[in-house]
């Protein structure tokens, strides 16, 4: 019990570090060395070997993601296409409701199978814009970006994400699992996320915050001189990419690789044509994925340093004795949830939870549609703490820190999200 409390609050001086505005390299250290010493367990070792295995392992699996993603969006941004989309929606919406039109936008990409990194890529540029227009101040986009696609978008019947992916491998079971009490959990949590967003707008607004400026960025009356492709244009290599993700079956990189050479090629009229200045925002791109990655794998580092100690192989077991002893719904949320929230993984919670709920369950009788929607939306619930990789990649990507945004993200990610996994539990044992 003990090294789970000092896990816990190693979890604690990571969140501490995060909101004081220490870079999530050194606070992601920090936290590891006090969890390794505290568990006893060899620092040197636990470093370099756990930590490194982690940090590395995700580097290499998702180091072109970042990349070619991260060029992509640069590519909208510096064509003009960005400002044209931003402008078109701004105007048929109103500047009133701007936060509504990303979180409509992150969740269709999201249910499309997007993946989450493409799609924050894609629409951050395009978020940015639209914010500046109606006056909105960006540390509000990771709000409504991570409201649209980490929450039901990635735990709802149908979606093909990961986490909906991942129990039909252990239950045998399919996309639409618990069909009736996921889809009112899904209805329920884009409620409850539309009025916490577009409250939240409003109330900045009446404080009287604005958009803010960042060092070189253009200012509207800047922007609106510059010469633009149309709307449709604007749209086109966005469009093809997702049709490329979805239906030719290629590899995520090479999609992204040719999604860049269309956006290259639909967008050349409105790019800079020098030589240098090409490559200068190739490599303002490129530079751009980079930090985020290297943020996102400290915290995957993270996470792989928590499983690496006594305490995770006890939680482990404490939760399986409480799944043996106690009502079959609540074990699995509560297990799912707990370790998602440990190791900063929503997919990495469903991959230890779900085989061992599984086993125990199973031969009781226990639905396995239950067991797998309850699971998909649990690992939802505490997944977002802010020492998960997404999250740190969001602030990053959106040039802000956990001071400014985390709040927000945090209630539509951890409070909105465990609200539905508890009507969800609530569901099943009525109808048994």
């Amino acid at each position: 019990m003990l090294g789970i409390i000092l896990v816990v609050i190693g979890l604690v001086i990571l969140t501490i570090l995060a909101i004081k505005g220490v870079p999530i390299l050194f606070a992601t250290a920090i936290a590891s060395i006090f969890v390794l010493a505290s568990q006893g367990v060899n620092v040197v070792e636990g470093i370099t070997q756990a930590y490194m295995t982690g940090f590395a392992n995700y580097f290499m699996n998702y180091f072109l993601i970042f990349t070619l993603g991260a060029i992509f969006g640069k590519l909208a941004e510096v064509s003009g296409a960005t400002d044209s989309i931003a402008k078109t929606i701004v105007d048929k919406l109103g500047e009133k409701y701007v936060g509504l039109g990303i979180f409509i936008a992150a969740a269709v990409l999201g249910y499309g199978g997007v993946n989450l990194f493409v799609a924050l890529f894609a629409l951050y540029p395009l978020g940015k814009s639209m914010f500046k227009r109606a006056d909105v101040p960006r540390r509000l986009f990771p709000m409504c970006y991570l409201a649209g696609c980490g929450t039901f978008a990635m735990t709802g019947p149908f979606s093909p994400s990961t986490q909906n992916i991942i129990p039909t491998s252990y239950l045998g079971t399919t996309l639409s699992a618990g069909l009736i009490p996921g889809l009112v959990g899904s209805v329920f949590c884009v409620i409850l996320c539309a009025i916490y967003i577009q409250w939240r707008i409003n109330k900045c607004r009446k404080n009287g915050e604005h958009y803010v400026l960042l060092p070189g960025e253009e200012s509207l009356s800047e922007d609106d001189n510059r010469e633009v492709p149309n709307f449709l244009i604007s749209l086109l290599p966005l469009i093809l990419l997702i049709i490329i993700l979805n239906v030719t079956g290629w590899p995520i990189v090479v999609s992204l690789f040719v999604g860049v050479l269309l956006g290259i090629v639909i967008y050349w009229k409105w790019m800079p044509h020098t030589f240098a200045q090409f490559w200068k925002d190739m490599s303002a791109g490129a530079t751009n994925g980079l930090s985020s990655i290297a943020n996102t794998a400290a915290t995957v580092g993270f996470g792989a340093v928590v499983q690496a100690t006594p305490a995770f192989a006890t939680l482990s077991a404490a939760l399986t004795g409480m799944a043996q002893n106690g009502n079959a719904y609540i074990a699995v949320a509560i297990a799912v949830a707990a370790l998602a929230g440990i190791s900063g993984s929503a997919s990495g919670g469903l991959g230890i939870a779900v085989p061992m709920c599984a086993d125990l369950f199973i031969p009781m009788g226990v639905s396995a549609e239950a067991i797998h929607r309850i699971a998909a939306v649990s690992s939802s619930a505490l997944d977002s703490l802010p020492h998960n990789g997404f999250v740190n990649t969001c602030l990053q990507y959106c040039e802000t820190n956990h001071k400014e945004s985390y709040f927000d993200a945090f209630i539509v990610t951890v409070v909105i999200t465990t609200a539905e996994l508890a009507l969800v539990v609530a569901m099943f044992s009525i109808m048994g």
